[in-house]
């Protein structure tokens, strides 16, 4: 389940939450001051590999290695 960054406009708090890929965020409120009046923030992420190998960005545009 990937985790989605928010911004509370009423009392600026930003908070992370668990949530479906198909959830929607009209439902999603504020755990400091319980508002609706959120907004998704852009959040990097990470891609790791699971197993022995390892992974590594190749210059060429794709991901290489184990």
């Amino acid at each position: 389940m990937p985790i989605y960054e928010y911004y509370c406009e009423k009392c600026n708090e930003t908070f992370s939450v668990f949530q479906s890929i198909n959830a929607d965020g009209n439902d999603t409120r504020c755990p400091k001051c319980d508002s609706n009046n959120v907004k998704k923030k852009v959040s990097s992420f990470s891609c790791c590999s699971i197993g022995g190998g390892s992974s590594s960005f190749s210059p060429s545009g794709g991901f290489g290695g184990g």
